[in-house]
């Protein structure tokens, strides 16, 4: 592009340069063609400055399509020059007090103004008015220090735009915006990203807002949650939510809610990673910690170094939930007394942790065979030798009978017994022992599940059939085509196992009789049934009468009727969590569902569990159900306060929570 110099006298020069060029190269090809020194040259396109490091491609002209470039240049004194040049030397102490004591003209010089913001922002406090309401530098002391806002020309600090622009650049800038960006959630968001602590600064009302105060929580860096108030740390609803967010937002709970034992166990059972900031009486108890560990595993890798490494606790927190030891100390696993019961405590999990001659050891090899088939290439041959150990390992790989002596699978008490514990190992036996019926129906009555392994003239057998059901009703998906078709048949099946209705042909699981034949005898069956009769409420009751856990098999149209609700509700309060959301919420319906089983008040619509005017009705109808309150709810003063007309003085919290 062609640039174009003039001065106060008129132009000076011209001459070509490229885009990528930066008003350094710049002035120094200035200064050959005209002699002015670089030090001496101030370059300015229209009323703006140009720093050094600006490139010229930067600053064309949006639109400009000529590819010319005019700027004006003003020649600084040789004594500002040379003062200019002693900065940049760093022959100067420079500071904020330097350049109050320096003329106008160089409190207004950009490029020495910006040598002095950059070590130290406040010192535009004496610039000169001109670069105060210049964005670029002020952007430049609000980076060194965010107090250096206070010193921004007045349009800027009310500029919205330009204000988020300084506290993304530094969070403390906040401390100096207007009162109305203050209360901005915008420009609040953006000043805590990196500065927590900037939130000081925010509004007062948006330090109460319980929504907004979540987000910051969820976002803001740290310091941020000192400035939440007090007030909301008060609320244990508000703590449960921020800790979901930030795991260390428990710490700024009040006392009484860290140390409050059922509020804790809630939270660590969502956020385990709390634990650290509980009380610390809590912390300090070994049979909350493990109460804790029932309900998250994870929570034992948070516990204190002298815990993790006491082989007692340990193991009982293993006791009380396998899925943690993934989170046991591996010093620990390295002892193989205490490994080997890690094994029996927690299940097979620890196998990979395991050193190899660890397999000599034959509770080791059993164990390790529970876990991996192909443990059975690491457990010695000393093993294969041993009947007990070969017919405890195939309870969990039937394959070992692979590395037994041959004999041994001609032995009809031998397989018998293996059969018992694996009815896979049929697949073992000879030839000569298979085609024995005596043998066959005695494996069958051992174990159900061999009828799949046998030929289809045994599998279309009734008897032979009939006698698997009992032990596997699954078993009946094995049986010949022509026996699964019987609708007579597969009643007598049904009666005998419920679960026979997973083989049934899919015209019999539609069959009433058949289905609520199964479900008397087995309700979780009823994920087996045709959809139409997963929608008939005699059916259903039927299938859920001894246990809730088919209530999942429920179609969902029944879920949306309020006598099957209801007559479910009685049955197993659990129900209810499965209806609607229409009755859920619906006061009557759910009073109506109390008065038959106080145990859906747990089951309630989170709306209705927060309302206190409702839980005081169904305490004055029932006070014994009390303890069906949410835990937060019974927290809460006010509904203590409510709650003492209907309950006794002893069931309610102590005053510690």
């Amino acid at each position: 592009m062609e640039i174009l110099l003039s001065g106060l006298a008129g132009e000076l020069c011209g001459l070509a340069a490229k885009g990528g060029e930066c008003i350094a190269e710049l002035k120094r090809s200035f200064e050959e063609k005209i002699g002015v020194p670089v030090d001496e040259q101030r370059l300015f396109l229209g009323c703006r400055e140009l720093h050094d490091e600006v490139c010229l491609e930067d600053i064309y002209p949006e639109g400009q399509t000529d590819g010319r470039l005019e700027l004006a240049l003003v020649r600084r004194s040789p004594t500002h020059a040379k003062l200019l040049r002693l900065a940049q030397e760093g022959s100067e102490a420079l500071s904020r007090k330097w350049l109050s004591k320096m003329p106008d003209v160089c409190r207004g010089d950009a490029a020495l103004v910006l040598l002095v913001i950059k070590r130290d922002g406040v010192a535009l406090q004496h610039a000169s008015e001109e670069l105060k309401a210049n964005p670029e530098l002020v952007l430049e002391a609000v980076q060194r220090s965010g107090f250096a806002l206070e010193y921004a020309a007045e349009h800027l600090r009310k500029d919205r735009g330009f204000v988020l622009k300084a506290v993304q650049k530094n969070g403390f800038a906040l401390a100096r915006a207007s009162a109305a960006l203050q209360a901005d959630p915008e420009v609040i968001l953006a000043s805590i990203r990196d500065e927590g602590g900037a939130f000081e600064y925010a509004s007062e009302d948006l330090k109460n807002d319980y929504d907004f105060a979540l987000e910051v929580v969820a976002m803001g860096g740290p310091g941020a949650m000192d400035h939440i108030s007090a007030d909301l740390w008060d609320d244990p609803r508000f703590v449960m939510c921020a800790v979901k967010r930030a795991p260390g937002a428990l710490e700024h709970a009040q006392p009484e809610i860290k140390a409050e034992p059922t509020f804790v166990l809630e939270v660590l059972s969502c956020v385990p990673a709390a634990l650290p900031f509980v009380a610390a009486e809590l912390l300090e108890n070994p049979q909350f910690l493990l109460r804790a560990i029932e309900r998250n595993g994870q929570t034992l890798a948070f516990v204190s170094t002298d815990l993790a490494m006491d082989a007692t606790f340990v193991l009982m927190a293993l006791r009380c939930n396998g899925q943690a030891l993934c989170h046991v100390n591996r010093q620990l696993m390295k002892d193989k007394g205490f490994a080997l019961q890690a094994l029996q405590a927690a299940g097979p999990k620890a196998l990979a942790q395991m050193p190899e001659d660890f397999w000599q050891e034959r509770d080791v090899a059993l164990a390790g065979l529970r876990i991996d088939e192909a443990s059975i290439e690491k457990v010695p041959k000393k093993f294969w030798t041993e009947r007990e150990f070969v017919l405890a390992a195939v309870r969990f790989q039937p394959s070992v009978l692979n590395m037994i002596e041959p004999e041994w699978l001609n032995d009809r008490r031998f397989i018998l017994a293996a059969l018992q514990r694996n009815s896979t190992c049929i697949r073992f036996v000879s030839e000569e022992l298979l085609k024995d019926r005596a043998f066959v129906l005695e494996a069958l009555l051992t174990h159900g599940s061999v009828l799949k392994h046998l030929p289809h003239e045994m599998r279309s057998d009734p008897s032979l059939v009939l006698a698997a059901i009992p032990h596997s009703g699954f078993v009946l998906g094995f049986a010949a085509e022509e026996l699964r078709q019987r609708k007579t048949f597969v009643l007598q099946a049904v009666k005998l196992n419920g679960y026979a209705l997973i083989g049934t042909p899919d015209e019999l699981r539609a069959d009433r009789e058949v289905v609520l034949a199964a479900v008397r005898q087995q309700g979780q069956c009823l994920e087996f049934a045709s959809p139409k009769l997963r929608g008939d409420p005699e059916v259903v009751l039927a299938a859920i009468k001894s246990s809730p856990e088919p209530l999942v098999h429920v179609e969902d149209s029944l879920w949306s009727q309020p006598s099957f609700v209801l007559d479910a509700c009685e049955l197993h309060a659990c129900a209810l969590q499965h209806a609607v959301d229409a009755l859920r919420q619906n006061r009557a319906f759910v009073r109506a569902a109390f008065e038959r089983n106080a145990e859906c008040l747990c089951y309630a619509h989170p709306d209705l569990q927060s309302e206190r005017g409702f839980l005081i009705e169904c305490l004055a109808l029932n006070p014994n159900a009390l303890h069906f309150v949410p835990a937060a709810m019974r927290m809460d003063v006010a509904f203590q306060a409510a709650a003492k007309s209907h309950v006794t003085e002893t069931a309610l919290p102590s005053p510690a929570w």
